[in-house]
This record gives structure tokens, sequence and C-alpha cells, in this order.
């Protein structure tokens, strides 16, 4: 029996796209979403379609990752009411790269000076919430630690807001008023490229 030309490749390794993933791609985050506790439950968001209707006019930005100093593993986020309260000396002390200047590749193929955070809550789509981060300040360059409490402190207005709306019955469990989730359980994992200057964070709930 003749021998293969090529050895098989190990499921591991096989890619899970198909030939025409390129011309019907799945517009998802790009990188791993595990959950890295059992208390922890990923925030199903989905991109505006007003957003992605558009054709891109550049190809997305690599995405930002938040991660603990001293975390037992990695994909576990921050929580996002620490980085409201927590000086900037303090944040480089917990945050993972905080100092890095992030700003300026984020906005490098479209040469942009800020970006729009879309907050596509489950049950609040209809507030169509989008918050504008400037990716430069007066020292440089936004930083990651910089970027991370812009975004804490954009869902921190986002459910001080939206408590006061009536979310859809169908994702009523996402509620952010009386009794649903409080923004102290926000846990900030990474903030990703959705279409040009539109970025999305992504957020787990410690359900404990």
């Amino acid at each position: 029996m003749p021998r293969p030309l090529h050895q098989p490749v190990p499921p591991s390794f096989q890619s899970q796209q198909s030939a025409l993933s390129d011309a019907c791609p799945t517009l998802a985050p790009p990188f791993q979403t595990n959950l890295p506790y059992p208390s922890f439950v990923r925030v199903p968001q989905s991109p505006p379609q007003k957003v992605i209707a558009a054709q891109p006019r550049a190809f997305p930005a690599a995405p930002i990752l938040f991660e603990l100093i001293g975390a037992p593993s990695r994909g576990t986020g921050v929580p996002m009411r620490e980085l409201v309260v927590r000086s900037g000396c303090a944040l480089e002390r917990m945050l993972v790269g905080a100092a890095e200047h992030v700003g300026a590749a984020m906005g490098k193929a479209l040469r942009l000076v800020r970006i729009r955070l879309a907050i596509p809550w489950p049950g609040y789509e209809h507030v169509e919430w989008i918050s504008s981060i400037e990716l430069f300040t007066s020292s440089g360059p936004l930083t990651r630690g910089q970027l991370a409490v812009d975004i804490a402190n954009a869902f921190h207005s986002f459910v001080m807001k939206s408590s006061t709306y009536t979310p859809s019955s169908l994702a009523y469990e996402w509620r952010t008023s009386t009794g649903g989730i409080s923004f102290d359980r926000l846990i900030l994992l990474a903030c990703w490229n959705v279409h040009d200057d539109v970025w999305m964070a992504e957020v787990f709930v410690d359900r404990r």
C-alpha cells in the first residue's frame, strides 16, 4: 500500500474554517472566550447591524487584552469596579502591560484619533449605547491602563442609565435595573475591533 505524501494533520491543528470562510465570515471575538470560573457568564453581545452593514475601510486592528498581574491563569480578566477606583500607579502594579501605549496601534490603519465603543447589551439593543474614547492624551498615545479605565467608566455610565429603560422580555435575566446585574459584577477581558472605528468589549458577569 503506497505511503501518503503528507502525514495526516492532527485534529488539534485543523482549521475550523472552510474555503468559503472569507466569503461568508462569522463575526466573533478574535480570541478565546473560555469561562475561567464556574460563576462567570459571558455577556452575549452582537455588533449593531447598522455598524457592520457598511463595507470596512481597513482590516481590524489587533485586540487589546486585559489581565491581572499574578492571576492564576490567562483569560480571567479584570474587575471593572477595581479599574474605576485605582490611580495610575496602582493600575501599573495591578494590570499586565498597563503602561503600554496601545492607542496609536488601535487607530493606525485609518489614522484615527478616537474610537467608538459600542455596548449592545442583551435586552437593551434598542438603547444603541455608543461612547467615544480618545486615543491620544496630552502625554501621548492612550495606555492599556487608561483604555481599561475608559471602558469601565463607559460601562458604569451605561449600567446607571440603562436601569431607567425597560429591557426586552426575551433578555430579562440580563436586566440592569433593581435585582438585576450590577456594575460591581462586571469583568473586563478584552476590547476588539468590530468595524473600522467601532470597538466592543468582551465582558464576563460574576454571578456569585
